[in-house]
């Protein structure tokens, strides 16, 4: 019976005894021969997972270079290299994909869609008729409307640099202001006479 279980990279830690932080190491180097579904942090690894990450550690124990590591993983798991989705072979020695990934599906899946696409687009346009073309005054009526406003635009910015300069000015003021009045406070806080 084969495990159809998936694991993290935390329970594999737990299972083999192995830091996740090496387990994490091991899985950026050699991630394309560990059998693994998702992506990021929802990446999980099948059962067949657990013997490569011990392999992985005994060859990388034994002193042997990354490079000769994935070279003998390729050997030893040639299923799992190269990231996608292996022909099945059956008897007469011919591969055969899923339907959805031979070639012919593929390229008539985007034929059809394409031809949705355009499909689409025609009846859009076609809806629209010879009024989607835009007259020689509409096109002086849009400009005039973007000048008045890139007009109103300015007179705008300038009543806000107006405001600005009108709200620094009430700050000092109260500024001042708050400084008079607690002169005043204090000046009635002391005694008469000890001046």
């Amino acid at each position: 019976m084969v495990d159809s279980r998936l694991y993290s990279i935390a329970a594999i830690g737990k299972i083999l005894d192995v830091p996740e932080s090496t387990l994490h190491y091991w899985k950026n180097r050699f991630d394309e021969v560990l059998p693994s579904l998702g992506h990021g942090r929802n990446k999980r690894f099948r059962a067949e997972a657990l013997e490569v990450f011990r392999d992985i550690g005994t060859m990388l124990g034994q002193g042997m270079s990354a490079r000769d590591v994935r070279t003998e993983l390729a050997r030893r798991y040639p299923v799992n290299v190269g990231g996608a989705p292996q022909p099945s072979v059956p008897a007469s020695g011919l591969a055969v994909y899923p339907a959805a990934l031979q070639p012919e599906a593929v390229l008539g899946m985007a034929a059809a869609i394409g031809s949705e696409i355009a499909r689409t687009l025609a009846e859009h346009l076609g809806r629209m008729g010879p009024a989607a073309a835009l007259p020689g005054d509409a096109v002086r009526d849009i400009r005039a409307e973007l000048e008045q406003t890139r007009a109103e635009n300015a007179a705008l910015a300038d009543k806000v640099r107006v405001l600005e300069s009108e709200l620094m000015r009430i700050r000092k003021d109260r500024r001042e202001l708050e400084n008079y009045l607690v002169d005043k406070i204090n000046g009635l806080r002391r005694p008469a006479g000890k001046d």
